[in-house]
């Protein structure tokens, strides 16, 4: 499974999907509350995909337990310590052939640019609540 967070492709099976949700009765999670869950970790560590990729992990099993259809998520904090509310949240869904092209491109060259150009950029610049 494939899943992009921020600038970086995360892969993992659905078996450990599970085993991070185990523990978490993810049926009284609503996927605002996920979101806002992410805007809080985003908050504290801007870097959470890249410095703590279980964390990361765990918050896209998260997603897509909550909206399968979702397997993008954008968190945009303004700085480190910001307060949660200010972290910028964008999701979609990604093609699964661009996510394998973003992965690839990402083993090469050990960037995430690519996905930032070929994803966020052509989403546009999204609205402040």
């Amino acid at each position: 499974m494939l899943f992009l967070m921020n600038d970086w492709v995360m892969q993992f099976d659905q078996k450990a999907m599970v085993q991070d949700l185990i523990g978490f009765n993810v049926r009284d999670i609503t996927f605002p509350q996920v979101l806002i869950l992410g805007q809080e970790l985003y908050a504290e560590e801007p870097h959470l995909h890249l410095r703590q990729p279980e964390q990361a992990r765990k918050l896209a099993a998260f997603i897509m337990a909550k909206q399968p259809d979702v397997n993008g998520v954008l968190f945009i904090p303004p700085h480190q310590g910001c307060n949660p509310k200010d972290v910028t949240v964008r999701y979609c869904n990604v093609a699964f052939d661009m996510l394998a092209q973003l992965l690839n491109v990402q083993e090469t060259h050990k960037s995430g640019a690519w996905a930032n150009r070929e994803v966020w950029n052509k989403l546009g610049r999204p609205a402040r609540a």
